[in-house]
């Protein structure tokens, strides 16, 4: 076997790859936005390296701005090889020379060293890294299990990471946003905040979505005493808001008075009962400010007496098919009406806590049923009115009494989950769909040769 020359680029590949291409030949190799002719050799038949990977030689590493170590041959001809892909991953958590610590820290560098060692390369940027001609990318990877700064190419796909609502809507990120969903070279997805206004109406439309979501309204007078006539309670919930902050929960108390109260990560204070005019002054002292639904409260399941949900994720594959990543069941704190974690929710196995509330094997597999349907349709169907490519998705879901199953939230910025099963999967799935996703962008299968 031949020494590669750190100078010149080279590349090593299984003899498999190009089974006529001679030794010292060239091919051409391209990696996000920068490419490179490389000279070839060939590794040794006992090499434990997988088949469709290949090692880059410094000058190589250096051309396509990449460390020098194995990449995936993801797709590519006789005449070209495309490797990595290269994947960027927009972020907050480096804005401002900051880098990412504590939990969300070691949750990219998870992600990073797993794609690492499928021969994927992600790295993190901030809005602030983008070279102004969006040709190179100034950001960070991992390296010895710290971040390493670097400039690299301009990705093959980029994954909208910014957690914050707040920051998403700044008028520069916007604008990047808007300028790399229209840029043929890169593939974005899961690129910006879902509100759930917009959730509720692309899937009312639909004959059989329509059944899977609670009634909502707009939040106004009229909608709040037609929806007090329909329902015994109701939630009044911020229209881009998450992990429960801002949730009002309404009960009528006949005749014709109301209670409310708060979320909040203590007991719930309840404020009434109230004529109909006065609740309705009360709370829009409370929700002046934001944009409201109005949301028909489902009599959920009570495990243990104490409200349960159901977090979901769902993601797509290697052929870009949605699949079920995991559930897991978040069970509310004593006397309240929220189960998130930050309100006093505490995390459940779904298998365990599904046969306890529902001994009937029959209304299991309607759940388990249920669950199939929700994956296969309903992420598709938003992708599809709301025109927005998604990879990732997590709902929140309800089951009432009967094993009847509700949408109650649809979030496209999901936390992560604390299920070590889970977590394993989405990283699977998740490393599946940058290969998947870069190769719809570059219009190639697998390798063709």
């Amino acid at each position: 076997m031949q020494k590669m020359d750190s100078c010149s680029p080279a590349i090593k590949l299984n003899p498999h790859i190009l089974k006529n291409a001679p030794v010292n030949s060239l091919v051409q190799l391209k990696a996000g936005s920068l490419s490179c002719t490389a000279k070839l050799s060939i590794v040794s038949e006992n090499s434990p390296m997988p088949v469709n990977f290949a090692i880059l030689n410094r000058g190589a590493a250096r051309e396509l701005k990449l460390p020098g170590f194995q990449y995936l041959i993801y797709a590519g001809s006789k005449n070209e090889l495309l490797i990595g892909p290269v994947v960027g991953v927009m972020t907050s958590a480096i804005r401002n020379r900051s880098l990412p610590h504590g939990k969300t820290g070691k949750l990219f560098k998870e992600m990073i060293e797993y794609a690492g060692r499928r021969g994927i390369f992600v790295y993190l940027f901030g809005p602030e890294g983008i070279s102004k001609d969006h040709r190179y990318i100034r950001g960070i990877t991992t390296g010895h299990n710290s971040w390493k700064a670097g400039t690299f190419a301009w990705p093959d796909v980029i994954y909208n990471r910014i957690r914050f609502r707040k920051i998403e809507k700044q008028q520069e990120i916007t604008r990047l946003l808007y300028e790399m969903d229209g840029d043929q070279r890169v593939y974005v997805f899961n690129s910006r905040f879902l509100n759930k206004q917009e959730v509720y109406n692309a899937l009312k439309k639909h004959p059989e979505a329509k059944n899977m979501i609670p009634d909502s309204e707009i939040y106004n007078r009229h909608n709040l005493e037609l929806m007090l006539q329909r329902y015994p309670a109701l939630f009044i919930k911020p229209n881009d808001g998450s992990i429960g902050r801002g949730i009002f929960k309404i009960i009528c108390k006949p005749p014709g008075r109301y209670c409310f109260a708060g979320a909040s990560s203590t007991a719930p204070v309840w404020k009434g009962p109230y004529t109909f005019n006065l609740l309705y002054r009360q709370l829009s002292s409370e929700v002046l400010r934001r944009n409201y639904l109005i949301q028909q409260a489902v009599d959920l399941a009570r495990y243990n007496s104490r409200l349960f949900d159901v977090r979901s994720q769902m993601q797509k594959n290697l052929h870009g098919e949605w699949i079920l990543t995991g559930a897991a069941v978040r069970v509310a704190g004593k006397d309240r009406f929220v189960t998130h974690i930050p309100n006093g929710g505490r995390a459940e196995v779904f298998d365990e806590v599904i046969t306890r509330v529902f001994p009937a094997i029959r209304i299991r597999q309607s759940i388990h049923q249920q669950l199939r349907g929700i994956t296969t349709l309903v992420p598709g169907l938003l992708e599809e009115k709301l025109g927005i490519n998604l990879g990732i998705l997590t709902m929140d879901l309800g089951i009432d009494s009967y094993g009847r199953i509700w949408i109650l939230e649809v979030n496209s910025k999901p936390s992560s989950f604390d299920e070590d099963d889970i977590r394993k999967k989405h990283l699977q799935n998740l490393t599946d769909y940058f290969i998947y996703a870069a190769r719809k962008k570059n219009g190639k299968g697998k390798y063709e040769a």
